[in-house]
Parts: structure tokens; C-alpha cells; sequence
């Protein structure tokens, strides 16, 4: 079983994400920003954490994610200005990087189905800073000595739990759509495959059960 952090439990990923880590009998802690919200995190049987990521040095970083065998980022600023989403997205997100390749922690990484450094999206677009927030993560994420999987996920949605159909090889699937909850069990499956590394998985909503999807993956 493993010691698992996640940053970003309360969002609606995240508290799925900790119920089903919880039920798989590993030890969970999930990080909120508010106090308040530390009952919704027992709920799921993890144990809360409050730290503000966006407002944390990289050595507090650090020092958060020592001791964990496995930390899974499914933080992020949720829309708003430009400048939140840079400084959450991209600097905190940097810093949870660097501090997993240090603490020799694996890294869950989630990002989004169209992620690239040639995304596409015009700067006056409303979603350009996090578009390219997350592709300059997700290029760091690989380019550092870290144990990493990212996982990139289509449009999400709050539907009930689905199977997944996974972008392999990959370019052969347009992004669509994925509930919430089965990027949890994405999530949840991955943790349970240690051997899956260095790898980036995009997936819609589709008709195959997670676990068996992933175990037809090809990694190299």
C-alpha cells in the first residue's frame, strides 16, 4: 500500500479521487486551502492537510511532499484571471515537479486532452494561460528525472462513472468527453500500476473498463 498525497482534494476530481484511494486501503492525504473544508476530506477516509500551494516557496513545497511514495496533482486555479491561473497552473505546479523528482515520489500529473507547446490557442483567447500553463508543466514533468504519468483527460463532465477509450497510438482519437469520476478511477488505477511510467494518457469516455485499458497500453 501506498502513502499518497493529493493536491487539489476538494475539487470534484479529487474527492472522488481520494474515496477511491482510500477504499483501496492505501494511506491518503488530501490538501486543501480552507479549514472548512477538512470534513468533506475525512468523508472520503483520507486525512486532510491545509496548505495554500499558490502562496507556498518552493522549500515549504518540499517539505509537504516528503514522505509520500506517490503525489497526484489535480489542483488548479478554475478559470478567473490569467494571472491566478499562471500563478497555480504553472509556478505552483513547477514546484510541485521539483519537489517530487527530489523526494523520489511518483508523479500523477493531470493536465487535459489537448495539452502541446503547439496547442493552438490564440493569446486572446480566454483559456491561452492555461493552455500554456499546462503544456510547459507537462514538458518539465518529462523532461525531469521524476517517475511520472501524466494523465490527460478530455472534456469533463459530471455523469456517472464510465469505462474510458484511451488515444493509442496516439492521434487516433479526437478529444470528446470523460466524467469526473472515471479520471478518479483513472487516477486510482494508475496509482495500482507502479510499472506504468513515463507515459501520457489521453482518454475519452469510452466502452473498456479502466484497469483492463491500461494494461493493453504499450510502454516502452
Amino acid at each position: 500500500m501506498a502513502r499518497i498525497i493529493v493536491l487539489g482534494a476538494h475539487g470534484k476530481v479529487g474527492l472522488h479521487a481520494l474515496r477511491m484511494l482510500a477504499h483501496a486501503e492505501h494511506t491518503v492525504h488530501g490538501v486543501i486551502r480552507k479549514p472548512e473544508q477538512s470534513g468533506d476530506i475525512e468523508a472520503t477516509g483520507a486525512e486532510p492537510v491545509v496548505a495554500d500551494l499558490e502562496s507556498l516557496e518552493q522549500p515549504a513545497v518540499d517539505r509537504l511532499l516528503q514522505g509520500y511514495d506517490v503525489v497526484v496533482w489535480s489542483a488548479g486555479a478554475g478559470g478567473g484571471s490569467p494571472e491566478r491561473t499562471w500563478s497555480v497552473d504553472h509556478d505552483a505546479a513547477l514546484k510541485v515537479v521539483d519537489a517530487a523528482d527530489r523526494a523520489g515520489a511518483r508523479l500523477l500529473m493531470v493536465s487535459y486532452f489537448g495539452a502541446s507547446r503547439d496547442h493552438g490557442v490564440p493569446e486572446d483567447n480566454d483559456f491561452f494561460a492555461y493552455a500554456e500553463a499546462k503544456s510547459l508543466v507537462d514538458e518539465a514533468i518529462r523532461d525531469s528525472g521524476a517517475d511520472w504519468v501524466i494523465l490527460a483527460p478530455s472534456s469533463l463532465t459530471l455523469d456517472d462513472e464510465s469505462g474510458i477509450e484511451i488515444d493509442e497510438p496516439e492521434g487516433s482519437l479526437e478529444a470528446t468527453e470523460i466524467p469526473r469520476a472515471t479520471v478518479a478511477r483513472l487516477i486510482a488505477e494508475v496509482v495500482a500500476r507502479p510499472e506504468l511510467r513515463g507515459v501520457t494518457i489521453r482518454a475519452n469516455a469510452g466502452a473498456a473498463q479502466v484497469g483492463e485499458a491500461l494494461d493493453g497500453m504499450s510502454v516502452s
